[in-house]
């Protein structure tokens, strides 16, 4: 698998198959995002421990799948950095809508857990984004909501999709970014 593969939902699926890994695409990309949103530093290698704790019971991670994720990390970093290239890790448009509202509703759970790990003070955030996180909160529960497959449908997919996105960037602004790692003292 190349390093352009690993932003593809159907090969990350697949290398997360392979390594019997219960989380899907869409769950790794939403903690990810959620980590980095919350205010977890780009150089702050807790993130890996945070990552496992919440998608493989703890445990660490298989060196393949950990490159994998090390570099989905980086590069999420990166695109929300850059403030308008941030896409979320969901199923093509092609495939049927109620596997992107499912991937979508599992983003967005997955998001808040790892947004929740690190930033513990929301209280602290601006009003619209309290009003984001609730607004995300309650994405992860639309699933309900759409009966058929048409262009309203669609068209509704499309505003939660972007709604998410705008949600992680302005977390991101006020969060993100975070402080680098602690420095351990040096004992002489």
């Amino acid at each position: 698998m190349n390093d352009n593969a690993r932003l593809d939902y159907d090969a990350f699926t697949s290398l997360l198959e392979e390594h019997n890994m219960v989380a899907t695409a869409a769950e790794v990309h939403g903690v990810i995002c959620g980590l980095i949103c919350g205010g977890m530093a780009k150089d702050d290698a807790r993130w890996q421990q945070h990552f496992n704790d919440l998608l493989n019971d703890g445990f660490g991670l298989p060196a393949e799948l950990k490159k994998a994720v090390n570099l989905l990390f980086y590069r999420v970093y990166e695109d929300l950095l850059s403030q308008h290239r941030l896409e979320l890790l969901m199923p093509d448009d092609d495939q049927p809508l109620d596997e992107r509202l499912d991937a979508m509703m599992e983003w967005a759970g997955a998001f808040l857990a790892g947004f929740g790990v690190v930033q513990q003070e929301l209280n602290k955030a601006s009003p619209e984004l309290q009003e984001m996180i609730q607004d995300i909160s309650n994405i992860t529960q639309v699933s309900g909501e759409f009966e058929q497959e048409d262009e309203e449908s669609e068209a509704a997919y499309t505003v939660l999709y972007e709604h998410l996105k705008l949600g992680a960037t302005l977390a991101f602004e006020e969060f993100g970014k975070g402080q680098p790692a602690p420095r351990r003292p040096t004992l002489h």
